[in-house]
């Protein structure tokens, strides 16, 4: 599922790395939310160059990647779903790596349940020239903390490196009211940690291009202008963990069999400081590195 929007500058090498991937049993889903560039003249184009693998789907603006990616999510009948921003490059062997370890879990855990498979990225200029070789690593995130608990408060998983089995998509799409889901990713990565498995492929399948138009982009914590910019503007970290907290309780009212501690988090709001580091510290609820857990100190 593509989800696109004034994306006429890389949209079309995007597509066309789709196209070079080694699994060939795949179609392509494109929502654009309103361009006003050439991209549905980009788009059309290549669906009418492949009606059978590529299809644009009709419909009004949604309004940002979240609700795009949703919406598609209740519109497209398919087993498996991958997220694909307009402005990457996916490896050609991305597709089958990751579908592999899809297989691999509903082995394990059963198709019944909801999967979520993701995997790394390689941070790289707007030429494609790399950065850094791996995200995770870049933004000193821990990949493996991907229990529901610490997901509840950070997510450590891109949404374009993902893939999703039908049985979380089911899941996914339940709250008519989306306005407490922060992002699609995050929002799926929560429903499968609390009831089925999420698993890491240690490997960076997507060329994760930075340029200024990115929507949410790569943050390098070592940067002493991203620091002293977080510092001089804690509202920003104050609103972010009140966005985490609105995610969790629309998680504990649409799940009621979801953990307690999704309830208990999104009501920490009404607590004083002290009894909300209590519940950190209980809960062993710690974001990845310290700049973010000193943050989460001082602020949350």
């Amino acid at each position: 599922m593509l989800a696109s929007y004034n994306g006429e500058k890389y949209i079309a090498e995007q597509i066309e790395s789709l196209l070079k991937q080694t699994e060939a049993g795949w179609e392509l889903f494109i929502h654009d939310d309103g361009s006003t560039d050439c991209t549905p003249v980009i788009l059309r184009r290549y669906e009418a160059r492949y009606p059978d693998r590529i299809h644009v789907l009709d419909g009004p603006p949604c309004g940002g990647a979240k609700d795009n990616f949703l919406r598609m999510l209740r519109e497209v009948r398919a087993p498996y779903v991958m997220f694909c921003d307009q402005d990457d490059v996916w490896l050609p062997e991305k597709m089958e790596v990751t579908l592999g370890e899809m297989k691999r879990l509903e082995v394990k855990h059963g198709a019944e349940k909801p999967l979520l498979v993701f995997t790394d990225l390689c941070v790289t200029d707007e030429r494609l020239h790399p950065i850094a070789a791996r995200l995770s690593a870049y933004q000193k995130l821990d990949p493996r903390r991907t229990k529901a608990k610490e997901l509840m408060i950070q997510n450590v998983i891109t949404g374009c490196t993902v893939m999703l089995n039908r049985a979380l998509v089911k899941l996914a799409i339940r709250p008519e009211n989306t306005t407490g889901i922060i992002m699609h990713d995050w929002w799926c990565a929560l429903i499968a940690a609390s009831f089925g498995a999420v698993s890491y492929v240690d490997r960076a399948l997507v060329l994760y291009r930075q340029h200024g138009g990115n929507s949410v982009g790569a943050k390098n914590l070592n940067s002493l202008r991203y620091l002293t910019a977080k510092i001089r503007r804690p509202t920003g970290i104050q609103n972010s963990l009140l966005a985490t907290r609105r995610q969790a309780a629309l998680l504990a009212e649409t799940f009621p069999g979801a953990d307690a501690i999704f309830r208990e988090y999104g009501r920490l709001g009404g607590k004083r400081k002290g009894e909300r580091l209590r519940f950190y510290a209980k809960n062993g609820i710690w974001k990845s590195g310290w700049q973010r857990n000193l943050g989460l100190l001082v602020w949350g």
